[in-house]
């Protein structure tokens, strides 16, 4: 079936104005900032001065840290990015830090059969040998689903190295600090 060129540019324009809106709602949700404000802000009130409540509060509001995206983590209402203060955070938990190595292989490793599936995908749209294209679109599909299913269990496997670390983060708490 073949379409006026009027209906071409018809269908370029809202495949471009879509494109447009999926980059903005992309960059837009990307450029949230975390709320680094005073510290009365951020840090939680507890009852009693010296009371053991108040001291495990502070010790876990200084102590644990939470990931905000990618190598980004807040710790003690501060922001800090890159893998070495990553690493240097996981210092306190050989555990947690086996982990978190373990989740970076596999997020590499579905980064990798993901491209090759785009790779896959593209050659399959370009190719003359129509033949293969079958055969190779469903291909590019199974390795897209098998790389989305890798980066969901990689990210699970980060969150559990951040419970970890900061479970022996607190571990080493004392009561008498």
């Amino acid at each position: 079936m073949l379409f006026r060129s009027s209906t071409n540019n018809q269908l370029l324009r809202l495949f471009r104005s879509g494109l447009f809106f999926a980059f903005y709602l992309v960059t837009f949700t990307a450029s949230a900032q975390v709320h680094t404000g005073s510290a009365t802000a951020t840090t939680p009130q507890f009852p009693g001065a010296d009371t053991v409540i108040n001291t495990a509060g502070k010790w876990y509001e200084k102590q644990t840290i939470f990931l905000v995206g990618g190598n980004t983590f807040v710790k003690n209402g501060t922001t800090y990015t890159g893998r070495k203060a990553l690493s240097k955070e996981f210092s306190i938990s050989p555990a947690g830090m086996k982990l978190y190595v373990r989740s970076r292989k596999i997020r590499n490793f579905t980064l990798t059969l993901s491209l090759a599936g785009a790779v896959g995908t593209i050659f399959a749209t370009t190719s003359k040998n129509r033949d293969n294209l079958k055969g190779l679109m469903w291909t590019s599909i199974g390795v897209g689903i098998v790389s989305s299913w890798g980066t969901a269990y990689a990210n699970s496997v980060r969150d559990r190295a951040f419970w970890i670390r900061n479970h022996d983060a607190m571990s080493k708490f004392d009561t008498k600090d």
